[in-house]
């Protein structure tokens, strides 16, 4: 016989009813879904789990009410309660920009286990899918299909599958599986760890640079830093133990040493030794083989996961096979993305849904006006949205900054453009552009571009 699903909360009352049983535990299993979730990106559903196993579903698209009179956001900001959880800056982003709750008391898993790694003797241990969490520190084993293949529809088909109403049974079992599997016994092992190496007090400040990520800059410039810091250390190290002749193949792909290679930038790379360039040349030259090789067996089944923003750079490599390859990988991969946009949303999805790379492909586009022909009417629609929405935020940053504003010479081109008598740009967005403009005029001089030196 199927087992029961898990109870989906939509009601205030029975929110509250649930908290109330909630709250007479010490430890509680959290996780969140929602459509490219995030500081912007909406957050749809919260799911609570506990050690018994009983998962509940609360439907915050349905009612955002449950974090507030429902008392569900009471119960995430409870000092009181351990909330485990696995990598949870985009969840504590969501709740914090969204609805002004703070997550307090967080147990978190993938913090656990990189710290764990640290003192192992890692120093670049690579953050590990819940999956393998769960097979590295005895967790429940669970079936990874159903996830791919949720995963799949919202990466590939429906981009707000997480604003879709009703919930298949899929979608529900899939919620729920992220909470099952992380606690008693994922918890419990991780724990026990950091209390035998008098670990806790690296870990609970750990856990706060995780929780304020997206929240306080410093929390993850203090992170980059760390990181940072351990790459050089240990590309110092390559430099100085390795002989001339060392390869790439020389190194284990997932060791310290491969990953450090892989952070430097090319020019650092450059800037270190001839050793160091060499390395970091031969592993790039690797990295695009591989990823070309992959986008040719897949094509339009490509699954993109990042942003490429990284990959633009390499278009101006001093290798020219390089820079010629990162070239034509980028034009496949935006034509992937635009396809994805294409079929994922329609004229009602708004921009807060579009992941990063989607709207990285879009700004490649170069439409002549809001009907140009030779684009879909879905993609061109969210492209002047986007447009809009990059220009009110350029604005922003300059109502702030005032005479110490910065603006590139090619977006100040493309401001003037927008402005041009002929260009068939929305109205809104020409008007924008047109307020924006005479303020920078009256700041910096007419058809001046932005230094960030006025009045110096």
């Amino acid at each position: 016989m199927a087992s029961k699903l898990p109870e989906v909360i939509e009601n205030t009352a029975r929110c509250r009813q649930v908290v109330g049983i909630l709250e007479g535990e010490q430890v509680l299993a959290v996780d969140c879904e929602g459509v490219s979730l995030g500081v912007d990106g909406p957050l749809t559903l919260v799911q609570v789990g506990n050690y018994s196993g009983e998962v509940y579903l609360f439907d915050i698209l349905k009612n955002k009410d449950l974090l507030g009179r429902g008392r569900l956001g009471t119960l995430l900001e409870s000092g009181n309660i351990v909330k485990v959880m696995q990598s949870c800056s985009n969840d504590s982003a969501a709740f914090y920009h969204q609805f002004n709750l703070t997550l307090k008391n967080v147990f978190d898993t993938q913090c656990a286990n990189l710290l764990i790694q640290e003192h192992k003797g890692r120093r670049l241990a690579p953050p590990l899918k819940l999956a393998v969490i769960c097979e590295e520190y005895g967790g429940k084993g669970f079936s990874t299909e159903l996830k791919d293949g949720i995963k799949t529809e919202w990466m590939k088909m429906t981009g707000d599958i997480w604003a879709k109403r009703p919930m298949t049974e899929e979608m529900i079992l899939y919620a729920a599986g992220d909470v099952t599997a992380i606690v008693p016994e994922v918890y419990e092992n991780q724990k026990r760890y950091l209390e035998d190496n008098n670990l806790l007090a690296k870990f609970e400040e750990r856990v706060e640079e995780e929780i304020f990520y997206y929240i306080d800059h410093s929390f993850k410039q203090k992170r980059r830093d760390r990181v940072d810091a351990n790459v050089k250390e240990i590309i110092r190290n390559i430099d100085a133990t390795y002989s001339s002749n060392a390869s790439i193949i020389d190194f284990n792909e997932d060791g310290d040493e491969y990953r450090a290679l892989k952070r430097i930038h090319f020019r650092e790379a450059a800037d270190v030794s001839v050793l160091i360039d060499r390395l970091k040349t031969e592993l790039v030259r690797k990295d695009f083989i591989d990823l070309s090789e992959k986008l040719e067996q897949e094509g339009e089944d490509f699954v993109l996961m990042r942003s490429k923003v990284h990959l633009f750079d390499y278009e101006k490599h001093p290798d020219k096979l390089i820079a010629d390859t990162a070239k034509i990988v980028n034009r496949k991969l935006n034509d992937i993305a635009l396809k994805d946009v294409r079929t994922k949303y329609d004229m009602q999805s708004k921009l807060v849904f579009l992941s990063q790379i989607e709207k990285e492909a879009l700004r490649s586009m170069r439409p002549s006006g809001f009907d140009d022909p030779d684009f879909p009417q879905v993609t061109l629609h969210l492209y002047w949205l986007l447009m809009e929405e990059d220009l009110q935020k350029k604005f922003d940053e300059f109502k702030e900054t005032q005479r110490s504003f910065k603006m590139g010479e090619g977006y100040y081109k493309k401001m003037k453009f927008y402005i041009a008598r002929r260009t068939r740009v929305p109205e809104s967005l020409k008007r924008k552009a047109r307020m924006f403009k005479n303020e920078l005029d009256r700041t910096f001089g007419r058809d001046v571009v932005p230094s960030g030196n006025a009045g110096v």
